[in-house]
């Protein structure tokens, strides 16, 4: 088809179905099969909040709490329900999420405040 060709109107409705990000449905999948990804994630992200704006040592304990939901998760769940948590194999994962979050647990508890 050439750039000068008109498209036919169910192409039209095909492309506008994909560019259209309110589609009936489709945050819900997106949330249905990102929830572990995004749990973790908010944990966070408060964590980063309540130590740019409150006291370090209590938002790196609630970042270090979020990187160790994240690692039960990654532990606990099937696969094919873990969204972007799953990126190398389990007991790799596993091994980064829990050393970083003993990582900072260790350094907010060891900095003082």
């Amino acid at each position: 088809m050439s750039a000068t060709t008109p498209q036919s109107n169910s192409e039209n409705k095909g492309l506008h179905a994909i560019a259209n990000p309110t589609q009936k449905g489709r945050w819900q999948k997106l949330f249905r099969r990102q929830w572990p990804t995004l749990f973790p994630l908010l944990i966070t992200m408060s964590g980063i909040v309540l130590a740019t704006q409150i006291n370090f040592r209590i938002g790196a304990l609630v970042f270090s709490l979020g990187v160790g939901v994240a690692a039960v998760l990654r532990a606990s769940l099937p696969r094919f329900t873990l969204g972007w948590l799953y990126v190398r194999t389990k007991w790799i994962d596993v091994l980064i999420l829990v050393s970083f979050s003993l990582l900072l647990l260790t350094l907010s508890i060891v900095v003082p405040s």
